[in-house]
């Protein structure tokens, strides 16, 4: 819970250059729980007009009526390892973390307020999903969720059928943060097909160690705090809030990796959180977090209401090389006469 006063406009005279009018909801008391666990300092709310609670509410809206954006969109780039910092780039991409062109996608009921697409089709390997079939499968692409989540019609047949493909990495693959490294599982890939785009998630995507004792007895739930959005129970970015459900519990396959304390062995899971939503958003909506936000450089254009997806260009570490070709691009930009994007 938080409160927020309202603060009066000062008198002030025109909006300096480079900056943006607009109104802000500030909290000034919040509860231990949960703000305590949380490192940021605010939420940046980038949906669409219908979920603010007025215009002058809607960054994204204030800034293209206020600011001359080279192109009225927003790219977001997710870090994949503690080497790597993630951005948002306001007014254009960031063409050093773009794989390839970007292929786009409408965005659907934008009534909704929601960064919304069609799925088409939807396959596990090779095998059509007869779940989407019927063309009502939808995806919000939300930057407020964790995990891939996924309609509770599905989910358990999903699950399954996933966690019976999976295969862990051999021992000899070094572990990440001290747990199996499941970025190496091998197993069934997910394809959703949105409007000619197909989305990808491999097992290294999908899964995360999970960890079970020894004598199959379950794994004590341990309180892991994720960033995320704010919304209600039962609106995109409040999935994450029920993942501590599906991070720790008993799949192990034999030849897991085990840990050296307390007997606990760690193998590769499936990582999904079920939903169950009723219409018009549900019931057959999909909620793409991190997982696709990592694997996937998108852009969310306010103007044309489309999305496009590309393949992140992620480095394993930091390239010395990059801090000196930062200023001749900027020059060259600036020599094209061109605006160089935002970014955060």
């Amino acid at each position: 819970n938080a409160s927020a006063d309202v603060v009066p406009r000062p008198e002030a005279g025109p909006t300096p250059p480079h900056c943006v009018e607009m109104r802000v909801v500030m909290a000034t008391e919040m509860s231990h729980e949960p703000f305590h666990a949380f490192a940021f300092d605010g939420v940046l709310g980038l949906g669409l007009d219908s979920l603010a609670i007025a215009p002058e509410f809607s960054f994204f809206h204030m800034m293209t009526g206020q600011q001359s954006l080279e192109q009225p969109s927003f790219g977001v780039f997710l870090a994949d390892t503690d080497d790597e910092e993630s951005e948002i780039s306001f007014g254009g991409i960031s063409e050093d973390k773009v794989k390839g062109e970007l292929a786009w996608a409408p965005v659907v009921l934008p009534d909704h307020g929601h960064w919304q697409v069609q799925i088409t089709r939807m396959r596990i390997g090779d095998t059509i999903v007869d779940f989407c079939e019927d063309g009502q499968c939808r995806a919000v692409i939300d930057t407020g969720t964790s995990l891939l989540v996924v309609p509770s019609g599905l989910a358990d047949e999903l699950q399954t059928t996933l966690e019976d493909s999976l295969v862990d990495p051999d021992a000899s693959v070094p572990q990440r943060d001290g747990d199996v490294d499941c970025r190496m599982a091998t197993g069934l890939p997910i394809h959703f097909e949105i409007n000619g785009v197909t989305i990808t998630l491999e097992p290294g995507d999908y899964s995360r160690p999970s960890s079970k004792w020894e004598d199959d007895s379950e794994v004590p739930e341990e309180e892991q705090q994720e960033d995320g959005g704010e919304e209600s129970p039962e609106t995109p970015g409040s999935a994450e809030e029920e993942q501590k459900e599906h991070t720790e519990d008993d799949a192990a396959e034999e030849g897991s990796q085990q840990e050296q304390d307390g007997g606990a062995m760690k193998t590769c899971r499936p990582t999904m959180m079920p939903l169950d939503l009723p219409e018009p958003l549900g019931p057959k909506l999909f909620i793409m977090g991190e997982p696709v936000l990592r694997k996937y450089y998108t852009v969310y254009n306010w103007k044309e209401l489309r999305i496009g997806f590309a393949l992140a260009a992620h480095s394993e570490a930091p390239e010395p090389a990059k801090a000196a070709e930062a200023a001749p691009a900027e020059e060259a930009a600036q020599a094209a006469g061109r605006r160089r994007p935002l970014l955060l």
